[in-house]
């Protein structure tokens, strides 16, 4: 669990103007650094969806939205996303991948149902195809995957982002 760069943080405020974001969800909140900043970005018409494996990440999480006064815009969902992901109902307009990335290429189906023409995915945790975060991590496979299904699936348009490894796709 790593917090985002916050150099990165301008990045949430340009998706979700481009997107007139209401809705947002995001996979693998960690402390909820990124969650927050999301929130914060879209404005308070916003609502974000988070999704946490970790109790005690997701507890840490919904004590930082209480103390930034973000809990009514945020809401914790508890679990893996391969879980989670098949529950939720209605279209985002922002998602954000941060958890697992061994579990990113079964997320494909449930990324076209979520998501709406216009909607932005925002992929992170690219760095084991890249060779980030020292050679032996596992998952290179996973990232190959999901990157060759994300590409060639004609409901989205992606571009990998060079030096950050993440992917950023458009729903078409």
């Amino acid at each position: 669990m790593y917090p985002s760069d916050p150099l990165q943080a301008p990045l949430w405020t340009a998706i979700a103007s481009l997107t007139h974001a209401r809705r947002m969800l995001e996979v693998g909140c960690g402390h909820g650094y990124t969650t927050a900043v999301m929130a914060s970005a879209a404005g308070p018409k916003c609502h974000v969806d988070t999704i946490e494996e970790n109790p005690l990440h997701a507890n840490l999480a919904e004590q930082a939205f209480q103390e930034r006064d973000l809990s009514r815009q945020i809401t914790v969902l508890r679990g893996r996303g391969l879980s989670i992901l098949p529950r939720l109902k209605g279209r985002y307009d922002v998602v954000f991948l941060d958890g697992d990335w061994r579990e990113y290429p079964r997320y494909i189906p449930h990324l076209r149902r979520l998501t709406r023409p216009g909607s932005v995915i925002v992929t992170a945790n690219l760095n084991p195809l890249f060779g980030g975060w020292g050679r032996r991590l596992p998952g290179k496979p996973a990232i190959q995957s999901y990157l060759t299904r994300l590409v060639r699936d004609p409901h989205f348009r992606t571009y990998v982002v060079p030096g950050e490894w993440h992917s950023i796709s458009v729903r078409v």
